[in-house]
């Protein structure tokens, strides 16, 4: 098997080969190009959902499951390549280190990452944790990493521990360089204590309040209390709000509209908005604060019903967006004969169109997102197959 796999990987690195490289212990695929190869572990430069390199990663050939060579998958990440070079998306975090493959790879990585002040992910064998932090030392069986958790500024742990047993670490991806930038600023910040808004009957007067401001907040929904998003509050009507959403690297990442009565809360301070708010004014800094076929620019009539206004203009467009129902079911695709109280919707699966679509009442959805980059891609490859 293991021999299989060196095949495999030498062969992706002899013919520059795009591929699917599968692990053994955890779901995370990484897509992208092999560049260096050792008895011991690999450099793949890596590439995001959205077809932009990413940085790179080290794997260590024991968590190596499968490379994948073709698959629709595959097939949809060069699509979203091609796309990313075409329309000149903003991209920062290529790989930019070179790598001999006849000298441990893994130490290559830790001693670039501890002279450069590189962040990286890392994963530990038998640890469920995925770790971000920077290499303070690197001996010869020891090395030291000094944590950052973006999420709890009082967790500050440092730990020291024997190379290999760094089965994973990605390194100089688009948000470990933003965290290696905002390092020293975000060292500067103080812990803050999460302040939230939980009662019902306040936080549609509170989402008013930053109606419109260049406030970034949190909103929790109550279907899933572990998931949150963040941005800026567009517009507040009767019965939903509008935000204007940051990504986890505080590019803009699209629009939702959300039921007022589907919120658990609104976080208002914390220190991951603190996070937040630096990544996205270094992302303003560099003129990278949008990918140029996105618009963070509309405005919302907060008077009307904007799940039946939303649904109307997808129709009228065939725009792809992706909906939430009430019984947690998501959807991705694009409506059409939107009435008073239902609406007809063809769903994308698989990169496949449901021509004939199914039928929904418009009190049954809770979230519509739209105006975000996957949805773009999603829509300009069925464009370009011809099946939108």
């Amino acid at each position: 098997m293991l021999n299989s796999i060196m095949n495999d990987l030498n062969r992706a690195l002899a013919q520059h080969i795009l591929v699917n490289v599968y692990q053994t212990n955890q779901d995370v695929v990484y897509t992208g190009y092999v560049t260096a190869v050792s008895d011991t572990g690999i450099i793949l430069a890596t590439f995001d959902d959205f077809g932009l390199p990413d940085g790179a990663v080290f794997l260590d050939v024991a968590v190596i499951d499968e490379v994948e060579f073709s698959s629709d998958d595959l097939d949809n990440m060069a699509f979203r390549i091609q796309t990313a070079q075409e329309e000149q998306f903003v991209q920062a975090g290529g790989l930019t280190m070179r790598f001999d493959g006849q000298r441990d790879l893994r130490r290559q990585v830790l001693s670039h990452a501890w002279v450069d002040r590189l962040v990286l992910m890392l994963v530990v064998k038998n640890d469920d944790h995925f770790y971000e932090g920077l290499v303070t030392s690197v001996a010869g069986d020891q090395v030291t990493i000094q944590l950052l958790n973006k999420f709890d500024y009082t967790d500050q742990a440092t730990f020291t521990l024997n190379p290999a047993e760094l089965e994973v670490i990605e390194f100089q991806g688009k948000e470990l360089t933003l965290q290696g930038i905002a390092a020293p600023r975000l060292r500067k910040l103080s812990h803050i204590a999460t302040k939230e808004v939980t009662a019902a009957d306040l936080i549609p007067a509170t989402l008013q309040q930053l109606a419109g401001r260049d406030s970034l907040v949190a909103l929790v929904p109550s279907h899933d209390q572990d998931l949150f998003f963040v941005g800026r509050i567009n517009a507040v009507t009767k019965n939903a709000v509008i935000m204007n959403l940051i990504d986890m690297t505080g590019q803009f990442g699209g629009y939702t509209v959300m039921r007022l009565t589907e919120l658990h809360a609104v976080v208002l301070e914390s220190d991951y908005l603190q996070t937040m708010r630096l990544f996205s004014l270094l992302n303003r800094s560099q003129q990278q604060q949008i990918q140029p076929v996105l618009n963070d620019e509309r405005l919302f009539d907060p008077t009307v019903d904007q799940f039946s206004a939303r649904l109307n203009q997808a129709a009228a467009f065939r725009t792809i967006i992706r909906l939430k129902l009430h019984d947690s079911t998501t959807l991705l695709g694009y409506p059409s004969q939107v009435g008073g109280e239902r609406f007809i919707f063809h769903e994308v699966a698989d990169n496949q169109l449901d021509q004939v679509g199914k039928v929904y009442r418009i009190s049954d959805v809770d979230e519509v997102a739209f105006g975000y980059l996957d949805a773009y891609l999603v829509e300009r490859q069925l464009r370009v197959e011809g099946d939108l």
